[in-house]
């Protein structure tokens, strides 16, 4: 049986993925002193998204991706719930593919997010432009992007070592030592 300080840990490691989304959300909505530097920010609480939901769907729950596209949309001010289906549809995706990709390397990983991340960005412009009645510019789009997938590689690795601290430290809480 479990002491409450373990099961509180357990808690605290089982929340890590959730935790770490939340913030580099908060990094991304945070205000920049820079004028304009918010249009080409890069989406990072999608990394995690895609990292985790690819090595865990249980890590990274639909609610919980639905509820960061909802606050991504009320914190910059655009039409509520268009980043929840994007996001929504950007975890189905990478479930679908899930069992093909799981244990492929690095290179197909980042490929994948790449095909995954321009879906969703291609999708939220032409999504924007139609509510709003107006072409935006793509290239804003495209810089972000771009952006994104220049930082993939930092934070998988990264995640990387997360991942197999968590889960060495779950399996010591879990086995009693």
């Amino acid at each position: 049986m479990r002491t409450v300080p373990k099961r509180l840990e357990l808690l605290f490691w089982a929340m890590t993925p959730c935790l770490v989304t939340i913030l580099l959300l908060l990094l991304y909505l945070a205000p920049k002193h820079v004028e304009g530097l918010s249009y080409f920010m890069p989406l990072l609480p999608l990394i995690p998204v895609f990292f985790w939901g690819l090595l865990h769907a249980r890590d990274m729950p639909f609610w919980f991706v639905f509820l960061l596209g909802l606050v991504m949309d009320a914190a910059q001010g655009l039409q509520l719930g268009l980043s929840s289906l994007l996001y929504v549809f950007f975890l189905l995706l990478l479930h679908a593919q899930r069992k093909y990709i799981i244990k492929e390397g690095f290179a197909v990983k980042w490929g994948y997010f790449g095909l995954l991340l321009g879906i969703t960005c291609l999708l939220s412009w032409a999504g924007y432009s139609l509510l709003s009645g107006q072409a935006h510019p793509i290239v804003p789009v495209l810089i972000q992007y771009a952006l994104t997938m220049c930082c993939y590689p930092f934070f998988h690795r990264l995640f990387d070592i997360l991942y197999e601290h968590t889960n060495h430290r779950r399996w010591q809480i879990q086995h009693g030592r």
